[in-house]
Order: structure tokens, then sequence, then C-alpha cells
């Protein structure tokens, strides 16, 4: 384009010598060569849109010019073309869209400058202003619809990607179910092992697991004559390798972790290769070299990999006695050695993973029987918190469940701070683990890594139980997969507790007021007639009638009587203290046991209660005040009535027969004449 720039300059020029141009002529075309030499540099130079503005305008001031310099013959006008192609193409629509009013411009220019006219006359001038801007603003839309043709080939594209991602995920689902299950069988086949007899009868007496790898390691020690021995075993992750145990020269190296070189490893081809690798590493691990006070010899170590179709259970490694390390014949020994070895500590691992089947069953029997040794929710959910330990070690714990629309937390061990905020109103159906990574990583500081488990009950989640972990090793899916099977039971479990609390509500309450029955009175009576006799504490009892309720059933109906009771019970116990038992007596009898209360104390309840009901109004089933009753009240307190607290009913039975001889509408108290 600066080509075409400097072919015009100089076109102008020469016109411009021709007609013996003016010095104001000549001033404009070094004006105009210094803004298309600034323009070429702008071009070259930046890609923006403020720069398209100011290199398409020096373009079409240039072709003004040169039209005018021309008369204006109608030819010339294709000049205008040149700059909006180049707009087009430096700037896509943009450039287009913007050469559509800049063209309109240049032409009114060009017919002011031939013609002194601000509107072009003739035809020519007229179809070139209207066309030209018209042409660009067409290019300048077509221009936009090849990037829109272009957006939907790459979402389709995307599409069809992430539909092969999809077949693959299932793929690879579908792989790792038929990887487990090969797994199991192999498992079964175990039983088959032979020849293992001098081994398995070196490690028939021992119990515990961890002296079962040391008595190994001891035997196969012995059998190579070596100076020591190591087993080791991958982590969860597979990406280190863990001393399980280590005796002799190798004793520093217990429960060392080391890199894992079979990580990487493309194929099990690789295995020798990896082994003299993992040998080099072991010359140099710290605490060996702290031990030995040089580095070892790897020419002095033998080792082998422990694998069952293709998964890698392990490595045990050797260091001979001799310097000149282990022969040919040691190697082969250890070769046939290692089906033996792998049947040895698979067994050992069903043996470990029996022991935690054992210990989970043992803990789903505690947390049953626990519905029947703890009393309320919130106690038997922190025993439930402190027995998963077991199971599951953790350092942090909590329950939460859900209340009403809240979130409350029931059960808490360690120090994790409250999680409420982000579980937020709604708990996930699904169990999570939340690593170091996750983005409330912060927020459940100190603990590195959390589990989740729901409590579900039917499809709407009531709960969830968080496990932390800060110094113990992360969490993984299979104690997720725990945690699931657990927390179904601690639904369980609740719902049960949940069903005896309401079936021992149901037991001890009256069906119509909602107060105590008489069974729950007359066993609380009997608790507290055995405290009185053993402490010579105060008790006193309120025996409270109804009066005329006999009338109010025959003259409004039984289900009038009935709400009229309900209402009274209302008044009962918003008259007397939470300390003192309220219960129906029978019919429309009620009893008030008032433990720690003397006779005078117990007078002056009654006289309230009997203020009570006289200055309230009842109402019939239709919410329509229309009754006003009165009570007789009987009362007798130990020992201000009697020094035998068991008479204390019969005594308060017969203070209210006394009130309803003497008119009802009274209170009457026994004192003991003695």
């Amino acid at each position: 384009m600066w080509l075409l720039r400097g072919v015009g300059l100089l076109s102008l020029g020469e016109s411009l010598r021709i007609h013996s141009s003016s010095p104001v002529e000549w001033a404009t075309l070094g004006g105009l060569a210094a803004t298309a030499a600034f323009a070429s540099w702008l071009e070259r130079r930046y890609a923006k849109p403020s720069t398209a503005v100011l290199v398409l305008a020096a373009d079409y001031a240039l072709v003004a010019a040169l039209l005018w310099a021309m008369g204006g013959v109608a030819w010339a006008y294709w000049l205008l073309t040149i700059p909006m192609l180049n707009a087009l193409w430096r700037g896509g629509a943009l450039g287009a869209y913007l050469s559509a009013p800049l063209s309109v411009v240049a032409i009114l220019a060009t017919s002011f400058l031939v013609s002194g006219n601000g509107l072009p006359r003739d035809g020519v001038a007229l179809s070139w202003l209207v066309g030209l801007s018209g042409f660009s603003l067409l290019l300048g839309w077509l221009w936009q619809q090849r990037p829109a043709s272009a957006q939907t080939a790459l979402l389709q594209q995307a599409t069809r990607a992430l539909e092969q991602i999809e077949v693959t995920h299932c793929e690879l689902h579908a792989s790792y179910r038929e990887l487990v299950s090969r797994y199991r069988r192999l498992e079964e086949h175990l039983v088959a092992l032979q020849d293992a007899t001098e081994l398995l009868s070196a490690l028939h007496q021992v119990r515990d697991p961890e002296a079962t790898y040391t008595a190994l390691l001891e035997r196969l020690q012995a059998r190579f004559d070596a100076s020591g021995a190591a087993l080791l075993v991958p982590d969860e992750a597979g990406t280190m390798l863990l001393a399980l145990s280590a005796i002799g020269t190798f004793a520093p190296l217990q429960s060392h972790l080391l890199p894992n070189p079979t990580r990487a490893a493309a194929n099990h081809t690789q295995l020798p290769q990896l082994m003299h690798s993992l040998l080099e590493q072991l010359c140099h691990v710290e605490p060996l070299v702290e031990a030995h006070g040089t580095l070892l010899n790897p020419e002095q170590l033998m080792g082998q990999w422990l694998t069952q179709n293709g998964r890698l259970l392990g490595a045990i490694v050797f260091a001979a006695q001799a310097e000149t390390g282990f022969d040919s014949g040691h190697q082969a020994r250890l070769r046939a050695l290692v089906p033996y070895l792998v049947g040895l500590l698979s067994l050992l691992e069903q043996l470990r993973l029996i022991a935690n089947r054992l210990a989970e069953t043992q803990l789903l029997y505690e947390i049953e029987s626990l519905v029947f040794s703890i009393d309320t929710v919130q106690s038997l959910l922190q025993r439930v918190l402190n027995l998963l330990k077991t199971v599951l070690p953790y350092e942090h714990g909590q329950i939460v469940l859900r209340q009403g629309e809240m979130l409350e937390i029931v059960a808490q061990v360690g120090g994790l701070p409250d999680l409420r905020p982000l579980l937020g109103n709604t708990l996930s159906k699904q169990a999570q683990i939340w690593g170091a990574t996750h983005t409330w990583a912060p927020n459940f500081a100190p603990a590195r890594t959390l589990m989740l488990a729901p409590l579900h009950s039917g499809m709407r989640v009531e709960g969830a139980v968080i496990l932390g972990r800060t110094d113990l090793p992360a969490f993984n899916e299979l104690e997720l997969e725990l945690l699931q099977t657990l927390a179904f039971q601690i639904t369980s479990i609740l719902k049960r507790a949940h069903l005896l609390s309401d079936l021992e509500r149901l037991a001890t309450t009256d069906g119509l007021t909602g107060l105590y029955n008489y069974r729950h009175f007359q066993e609380r009576y009997r608790e507290e007639v055995n405290r009185c006799r053993r402490y010579q504490h105060p008790m006193a009892i309120m025996l409270i009638d109804l009066d005329g309720f006999k009338q109010v059933n025959d003259q409004y109906g039984h289900l009038e009587g009935d709400y009229l009771l309900v209402q009274l019970a209302e008044v009962l116990q918003y008259t007397l203290r939470n300390t003192e038992l309220v219960a129906r007596y029978g019919g429309d009898e009620f009893v008030v046991l008032m433990p720690f209360t003397n006779l005078q104390g117990a007078v002056a309840a009654a006289e309230r209660v009997a203020h009570a009901v006289r200055n309230t109004t009842f109402l019939n089933t239709l919410g329509q005040p229309c009754l006003k009753i009165s009570v007789s009240i009987g009362v007798a307190a130990y020992p201000n009535t009697t020094e035998n607290p068991a008479e204390l009913l019969e005594k308060a039975d017969d203070a209210l027969e006394i009130a309803k001889r003497g008119g009802r509408n009274q209170v009457v108290a026994l004192e003991n004449s003695v």
C-alpha cells in the first residue's frame, strides 16, 4: 500500500508541475506526502481501531487530491476503491464500515474543489457517492458473516470432542469395574498357594501384622545370608514407596518414604531397570547414610518387584554381608520365591481387610446399641462421632443436622471451624472429599483434607457427617465409601431414636391436653417420695377439680367440654413454674407435683391458679368467649400436712373434698394438727 501511496504522490506532483501550481498547492502536496509517510509507519507499527481510522482518512485525502488534480474525470473515481479494499483487508468489517462515511467525505471534497459546489451536480459523482458508501457497508456485513460460520463449525467440532470424551470416560469406568472384578477373582485363588510351607510355618504363631512382616524378613535374611532386608509397599496414591518393615542394615529405613520409580513406567517390561534405579535411591537415603557413615554400594544390594496381574504390591530388597554382593544363584532363588511372597502379602492384606471388616461390624453393633442407652439425640451423635475414630482415624469431626430450615452443629470433636456458612442451607446428596487444593481449603483449616457424607431421610438430606485430618494421610475413595455406609447406619439409628422419643412421649402424656398422664405422675410421685425420705426436703401436692364441669357437658356437649379441658391445661402450664409437674389425674381433675415446696408456697401457687381460672373467659370451639368457670383445689405438703410423704396424695384428696363440700371455688390446705 505504501507503494501505491508513493505513485499517487508522484502523479499529483507531476500534475502540479504541469499546471504551474501556486506555492500553497505545493505546500499542500508536502503535507499530503508527510501524512502518507506517517500513515504507512502507523500501519506497519500498530494494529488498532484508532490507527485504522487515521490511515484510512489519510488515504482518502490523497485520493481526493488526485481526483481534483485530474479534474474529477469519471474513470478516476475508481481510485476510491483502493483505500476501501485496503481497510477491509487490514481491519475487516470495521474498516469497511469506516470507508462508507470517509468515501462520501472524499467525493464531497472533490466536488467542492472541482466545481465549487458542496453537493455534486453531475450523475457520475452522485452515483459514486451512493454506490461506494453502499458497497462499503455491504462488504462489512458480508465480512461479519464469515466468523459466524467459522464459530458455528468450531462449536460443532467442540461438541463432537465432548461426545468423544464422554465415550472415553464411560469406557474407562467400565475398564475400572472389570479390573476390580478380575482382582477379586484372583484373590479367591490365593488359597491354592503351594510350596510356601516353610515360610508359613515360621509365621504360624505370629498374630500381629507388623510382627508378621518382621518375622518374614528375618527368615528371608537368614535364608539369603544377608545383612539387612526391607519390605517396601506403595502408598494410597501410588506415588511413593513406604518402608513397611526393615531390619538389619536397613533398620533406619523403617517408615521412610521413597519416590516410586514405577509410577512413570509405560509397562512392566521396564521393571528390571527400575529396580536398579530403586537400589541407587536406597544408597543415598539420608537415614541410611547417617546410620552407616557412608554410602551403600549398589553392587551389594539385591531386590525384586512384587507384582500380581500387573499390579504393584511392593518390593523386597536385601543387603549382602560380603563386599562382592549376591551371586546369580541368590538372584534366581529370590525370583523363585517371588510368587510365594506375593501370595503371602495378598493373604496378609486379606487378613487386614478382614480385621477392618470386623472392626466395622463391631462399630455398627455399638452404634445400634446406643439407641437404647443414651437419652438425647445430641449425646447419641456425640458418642457416634467418637466411635468413628476406631475405623476411620481423624483429628477433627462434626455432625450437622437440619433443624427446620437451618443447620445446627449437634456433635463436634477437635478444632474444626463452623462449616455451616460453606454448606449453606442446602446439603449435597453426594459424599465428597475436599483436599488441600479445594477452593474453600483456607476456610476449613486446621484440617488439610475433609470428608463429607450426607445423612439421607428418603429424598431429603437431613444433615452430614464431616471428618477432617491435619497430620494424618489424606482421605481416599475407600474411606469415603466406608463413611457413606456408616452415614446410612447413623441415619437409621436417628430415625429409631426419634421414634423411641415419640413413643415415650405418647406413653407419658395425655392425648387430649398434652399434659403428663396419670401413669407418669405416679412414677414421678414415687421417685419424689423416696427422695423426700432420703434427703428430708419438702414436697407438696395440689389436686384441682373443675367446678360444674358436668353442666358444661350437658349444656354444650362433650366436644365443648373437651376443648374447655384443653384451655384449662394451658392456663395451668402458664400459671405454674416449669419445675412443677402438671398432670391430668382423670376426667376433670388435675394434679400438680411440687418438689422442694412447703405448704405455704403450695397454697400461694394454688391461689394463683384459682385466681387465673376465675379471671379467664374460655372460648367455645368457634373461638367465641362464652364460659366462666372456677376450680376447687386441695393442697397437702410434707412435712406440714403429714410426716409420711406417701400419704400426700390421699391428704390432698381429703382437702379437695372439704373444698367441694364447702361450696367449691376455693383452696383448702390440710395442716398437721400434731
